[in-house]
């Protein structure tokens, strides 16, 4: 790929999208407040918000909104999906406790299925994103501030037969009131990046103490002659870990600029992690941007997290969890806690 940089486009789902538009919410004076401590419910009235016929999509006066906050999702494979929840307009993001899905398939935009197709149904468990001390058990789900937990509803092992558009209405019981809400969302036919069961790139980077790189292109935080933080992040190459069948945790993300604001508790999870696991595992960080000023991504990012094909936008954080095989085991998209992480290198160094 040369030293040819990506131009990219910029659009993150809910995690920036609801999360982020909650916390403004709240920061501008809309809803309670964080220092509200009221009942569990928030105050929202809830009602039941959709029916089976109704459009799949959330309204714009429904008490509640839902957005899918996966990146990738891909036909015929089973895969962790996320979803997210919130009050509409209150400031307020629903956490805690277990939700149901259920999906419906609505077509392609040439040949699109009316009404909605129902296809299959899962549970969710609520899960939080890194950095927090929050426990993942308490009651709910109820609507709270999020300062007291952000996260997202994670099923697991979901498949989607067909390729094309889909729908999602995420069902719950908050404050004894039965709820629901939509959000559509799209599977693509192919995967455009790294997928558990293919080869990983074997990625050449500069490292610390490389010449003639700037440190701000191994790690946003090295802004205004700052050293590179957290060198056991940026001490080897993708190549070298998997040439010398280690194991491999790659974290792709910008801790300074990442539109979520999840980057920086993942990498700082990510390189406690490595002071533990670093014997057994290799941990390896790729800042996603070579110059931020000029939205170009770095070569070793763009390998990773921009789709092959071109289509669609390059989104962070991304972690990918490499066996000593060179095989990509698993990929982690968006939210993790700090527990699921820890979990996941357990079970990638004892593969």
């Amino acid at each position: 790929m040369g030293e040819t940089a990506t131009m990219v486009r910029r659009r993150h789902p809910l995690a920036a999208l609801l999360l982020v538009v909650a916390l403004v919410t709240a920061a501008c004076g809309g809803g309670n407040g964080d220092g509200d401590n009221g009942d569990a419910s928030g105050g929202a009235e809830s009602t039941e918000t959709s029916q089976p016929g109704d459009p799949i999509g959330s309204g714009a006066d429904d008490p509640f909104v839902a957005q899918v906050a996966s990146y990738e999702l891909v036909a015929g494979n089973d895969q962790r999906f996320l979803a997210a929840l919130a009050g509409n307009g209150t400031g307020k993001v629903v956490s805690f406790g277990k939700v149901d899905l259920e999906f419906f398939y609505l077509g392609t935009r040439e040949k699109p299925v009316d009404p909605p197709q129902p296809k299959t149904k899962a549970e969710a468990a609520f899960f939080p994103v890194a950095g927090q001390t929050v426990d993942p058990a308490a009651p709910g789900p109820r609507e709270a501030n999020p300062s007291e937990g952000l996260g997202v509803y994670a099923a697991e092992a979901v498949r989607f037969d067909v390729p094309g558009f889909w729908g999602v209405r995420v069902k719950a019981t908050i404050g004894g009131k039965a709820i629901s809400a939509n959000a559509p969302f799209e599977v693509v036919a192919e995967s455009q990046l790294p997928f558990p069961g293919a080869p990983a790139p074997r990625t050449e980077h500069p490292i610390v103490g490389a010449a003639g790189v700037d440190p701000i292109e191994l790690d946003s935080r090295a802004k205004d002659g700052q050293p590179v933080p957290d060198t056991n992040l940026h001490s080897t190459t993708v190549a070298a870990a998997l040439a010398a069948g280690k194991p491999t945790v790659v974290v792709v993300s910008t801790p300074v600029y990442c539109v979520s604001r999840f980057c920086g508790p993942i990498t700082d999870t990510a390189a406690r992690l490595a002071d533990r696991f670093g014997d057994k595992v290799a941990f390896v960080h790729l800042e996603v941007w070579k110059d931020f000023e000029k939205k170009l991504v770095n070569p070793a990012a763009k390998e990773w997290i921009s789709p092959r094909n071109g289509v669609g936008d390059t989104q962070e954080p991304w972690i990918f969890l490499v066996g000593s095989d060179g095989i990509v085991k698993q990929r982690i998209d968006n939210v993790v806690g700090d527990a699921a992480f820890e979990a996941a290198v357990v079970a990638l160094a004892a593969s």
